[in-house]
């Protein structure tokens, strides 16, 4: 198993972490080629070399949190990712993979929200990513994982206690230890339902 991603995925600290321990005892075999700060646009360029080359059985693809800050607040230098471009993009990393002869995958939401600053700098729109996300999932016929949901669930938990707006997150976009044990055991979840390629 690949999993292809940017930051969070690359934090060996992270769900990274929790899926090797757990998969190991499956005898599965995870990769991790997560790159900091990289957006789908950046990672279409490194999925041959990270990706394909490695010849694996299953591709998780889990970006989508830098797409959607880029060209916003103090990211406004660089350019923007629109929603439809970054859907376009993880359809691309699909195919691409697909004629490679990849044939498993699953593509994961951004995790619903920014939190504290974070939020404040690019506003609300990481919903749009989400549906971006579960609409690219929905057309290559791959598995969803649904992570919008998980956190907006455990953000309803918390109501407005959450100290600083900071509930899953270390500063914003980079998980806590909540935050990385949620995305692990949502992706986990999300792979033992019946498969659909």
């Amino acid at each position: 198993l690949v999993c292809f991603g940017d930051s969070i995925t690359e934090d060996k600290d992270g769900y990274m972490k929790i899926l090797e321990d757990k998969l190991k005892k499956q005898d599965i075999e995870v990769i991790n080629a997560g790159l900091g700060g990289d957006k789908t646009p950046a990672a279409l360029t490194r999925l041959r070399s990270d990706v394909i080359a490695l010849n694996p059985d299953a591709v998780s693809i889990f970006l989508g949190a830098n797409d959607a800050a880029v060209g916003r607040g103090k990211w406004a230098d660089e350019p923007r990712v629109e929603p439809e471009a970054y859907e376009n993009n993880l359809l691309w990393i699909i195919h691409l993979c697909r004629v490679a002869g990849i044939k498993k995958f699953s593509i994961a939401t951004p995790a619903w929200q920014f939190e504290g600053a974070a939020l404040a700098n690019c506003g609300g729109i990481m919903p749009l990513y989400c549906m971006a996300a579960r609409e690219a999932a929905d057309e290559s016929r791959c598995r969803l994982v649904p992570l919008d949901a998980a956190f907006a669930q455990e953000w309803m938990k918390y109501g407005n206690r959450a100290v600083e707006g900071m509930l899953l997150t270390r500063d914003g976009v980079h998980m806590t230890q909540t935050g990385s044990e949620l995305i692990a055991s949502t992706m986990l979840e999300a792979w033992k339902m019946t498969e659909r390629g």
